[in-house]
């Protein structure tokens, strides 16, 4: 389980879209040292990788590898228009941590984990989903939205895609 205990400003945030990569959003600004990784492979299917930063714990790159099944057409979004410009920050415990001569360090910088993963689609927005609990608070950048359940944890990640991509890839 991914669990978002807080939010940061966010600069900007890029989707991408192609025909190897179904979903990549990536977080402005991007971290400066290597980022922790976070695999994930779905109960029924897909792979993603998710960055995070060490520091500060930002969410900054969601990426599907291979597209868990298409179940659903419903996106859960906020109940209201948010003119947010935030990305959330999760959790990171699940990389360890130890004290070393440099300082508190994780213990290692790839985690692996299973999530019942799956896709949503609504219009021009798809959805990728990890829980399927109900959100009852949003993280948004732009056109992403990040959909938070009531103890935190990670349940939706989803962007508009737009149909005029120009070289597969669109900047909201």
């Amino acid at each position: 389980m991914i669990f978002v205990v807080d939010s940061m400003s966010c600069e900007a945030v890029v989707v991408e879209s192609d025909s190897w990569i179904p979903l990549k959003i990536t977080w402005e600004p991007r971290p400066t040292g290597r980022p922790l990784y976070l695999r994930i492979s779905g109960s029924y299917g897909g792979e993603v990788e998710i960055k995070i930063d060490p520091l500060t714990g930002m969410l900054v790159q969601v990426i599907v590898l291979e597209a868990p099944p298409v179940l659903g057409e419903g996106i859960r979004v906020p109940p209201s228009v948010l003119v947010e410009t935030s990305v959330p920050v999760v959790d990171r415990s699940l990389w360890g941590w130890e004290e070393g001569q440099e300082g508190i360090a994780p213990d290692r910088s790839v985690v692996a984990i299973v999530e019942s993963l799956r896709l949503v689609r609504a219009g021009d927005r798809v959805g990728l989903v990890f829980s399927d609990q109900e959100p009852v608070r949003y993280v948004c950048c732009r056109d992403v939205i990040v959909a938070i359940s009531t103890d935190g944890r990670l349940v939706e990640i989803s962007a508009a895609l737009q149909s005029d991509i120009v070289n597969s890839s669109v900047s909201t």
